[in-house]
């Protein structure tokens, strides 16, 4: 299969607002069950323990014009929320059988009780993560978490998760790390076969699809990427940060790599990513989750640093094992997370000497110039100056 093929069927799914690979999955058999899922982060091995499949819900990008939502909340907080509810008020997620709303800020939060009210029929949770990483205190608060879970699936489908079950689904997405961490990487190495624009709707349908099909869907590109002759340009690379909730519009992406920039690293939906090791598949499935989350897990805004000293150390390093030669720190309008450490984490990228920019977008930015432009400027400074 070849990279446009491979691509073009992402796109497709990725533009799909009415998800019909998971209207398909769905029919093909009695008693199969959907659970969305809002960004950053859930145990999508749970969900897969269940018989369900995760989908991947990220609002509602720049296609669709939002009506409904906006009678719901204020117009000074992120686009997301508004957009999620237009796509269940126009019965885009009728099928949906259970949602997810991960802890990422108040708004999230809120959003998990306006669907409960709005969609009575929707087993919905709010699932809310730990702020305090000691194994003692954090892991074990998220052990009870993730059993509250297990117990709200078991009661969504009428059966039983088995130990056995989880350790087989864990055993599916380790696989999905780690061949997520083979493409950053080859990425990072070769960004020039590996276009982010191409990456970024790669991740975007593996969390909208079976894990075993979107495994074999990494392999095949990685395999078709490395074989295909590809020009190298004089691109700086860069890393992007402060992205990992709403999601720019594709056409941003493409912007920032037509304006003369590899992107090398990211914090794009970074769910697939969160965890940086293979979840254990002995001993306690809960606990092995639990612990992994607390030791191994990524810095974003919505995670607890109790060492101010500490905020920015996770993007250096990062910038670092990428080899990224500066910084855009894109956030969302509104995002309230993301906003309040940008300053921090700039202020310590400053002081480790890497150049950096800042601009914010909506999910549904329609002017790139602007931005491409801002893209652009920065690339040449780096060229001139570093």
């Amino acid at each position: 299969m070849s990279v446009a093929d491979i691509v073009s069927r992402c796109e497709q799914m990725y533009e799909d607002l009415d998800f019909s690979y998971a209207r398909k999955w769905k029919a093909a058999q009695a008693g199969r069950k959907v659970v969305g899922f809002l960004p950053v982060y859930v145990p999508l091995e749970m969900i897969h323990a269940a018989g369900c499949l995760p989908l991947g819900i990220f609002g509602g990008g720049d296609s669709m014009e939002v009506i409904h939502g906006d009678a719901y909340y204020q117009s000074y907080i992120c686009r997301i929320p508004r957009s999620t509810i237009e796509l269940g008020v126009t019965k885009r997620l009728d099928f949906v059988d259970g949602m997810l709303f991960p802890f990422v800020c108040d708004v999230i939060r809120n959003l998990s009780g306006m669907w409960k009210i709005m969609f009575p029929n929707v087993w919905t949770k709010f699932f809310d993560t730990p702020q305090n990483f000691d194994p003692a205190i954090g892991g074990t608060y998220y052990v009870q978490e993730l059993q509250e879970l297990r117990e709200g699936l078991e009661h969504l489908t009428g059966r039983k998760i088995s130990d056995d079950d989880i350790r087989r689904s864990t055993r599916l997405y380790n696989e999905n790390r780690n061949l997520v961490r083979q493409v950053y990487a080859l990425r990072a190495k070769e960004p020039w076969k590996c276009p982010t624009s191409e990456v970024y709707v790669l991740m975007r349908a593996g969390l909208m699809m079976d894990v075993e099909e979107h495994n074999q869907m990494l392999k095949d590109y990685m395999a078709a990427a490395s074989a295909e002759d590809r020009p190298k340009r004089d691109n700086v690379r860069i890393a992007i940060f402060g992205s990992f909730c709403e999601q720019p519009p594709l056409n941003l992406i493409k912007s920032i790599e037509m304006a003369g920039c590899y992107v090398v690293d990211d914090d794009y939906a970074v769910v697939n990513r969160f965890l940086t090791v293979d979840v254990p598949t002995d001993g306690n499935p809960l606990e092995a989750l639990a612990l992994t989350y607390c030791t191994h897990s990524v810095e974003t805004s919505c995670k607890y640093v109790p060492v101010e000293e500490d905020k920015g150390k996770f993007h250096i390093a990062a910038v670092k094992a990428s080899g990224a030669e500066g910084v855009i720190y894109a956030t969302p309008s509104f995002c309230d997370p993301a906003l309040l450490d940008r300053p921090m984490v700039c202020h310590r990228l400053s002081d480790a000497g890497i150049p950096y920019i800042a601009f914010k977008y909506a999910e549904n930015s329609g002017q790139m110039q602007p931005i491409r432009e801002q893209a652009g400027t920065f690339a040449d400074s780096i060229k001139l100056w570093s």
